[in-house]
């Protein structure tokens, strides 16, 4: 990465990375103009991690709602730094005309070991790859919750608007409850 700019509004940060040279392209697709590319990577953290979020069971979810600018977006990666180790499975949803979660648009897994785990101030990320995905634009949600294990996601001590918790036991539903900590996930697209 040769330059980087962070850009805050409203506790939005889109970062526009400038990548270039021998070994430092993006992946996923990404066009290059003179071996130059350009990411947006949309977060609502802070960049300091306070303390931990974890999931009592694998019904409850943390989800984020991430607000991308206009236009569509070509998906490239999605990032989170974890807390402690376990099996995970991390969803891509639509937004519904309540913007809330709507539709699984992509889910995966994770099956994260001690080498995985970041200790807050490392710059470890466990990273995956979403370059064959559709476009997106408008609002999409990412929700992470436990397969089995205990996880656990850092977290920044803002209260960004965008961080929610819920439980989808149909026996003990629980709708979208907002949290006041920022789990420490990031989505990377191309505009």
């Amino acid at each position: 990465m040769s330059s980087s700019a962070r850009l805050t509004s409203a506790g939005l940060a889109l970062v526009l990375v400038a990548a270039g040279g021998a070994g430092c392209g993006t992946g996923g697709g990404v066009a290059q103009v003179n071996g130059i590319s350009r990411e947006l990577i949309v977060a609502y953290d802070d960049a300091h991690p306070t303390g931990t979020l974890s999931f009592p069971s694998t019904t409850y979810e943390s989800v984020t709602q991430f607000a991308l600018p206009d236009g569509e977006h070509r998906p490239i990666r999605l990032r989170f730094q974890l807390g402690a180790p376990g099996q995970l499975a991390i969803t891509i949803y639509a937004t519904t005309l309540l913007e809330t979660p709507g539709e699984a648009l992509r889910t995966l897994s994770c099956d994260a070991s001690k080498e995985d785990v970041s200790d807050g101030t490392d710059g470890r990320w466990i990273v995956a790859d979403l370059g064959d995905m559709k476009p997106l634009k408008g609002v999409v949600w990412i929700g992470v919750r436990k397969l089995g294990g205990e996880p656990t996601l850092w977290a920044s001590s803002v209260a960004s608007g965008h961080a929610f918790v819920r439980n989808n036991d149909p026996n003990n539903l629980m709708g979208l409850l907002p949290t006041k900590r920022t789990p420490m996930v990031r989505i990377e697209v191309a505009p």
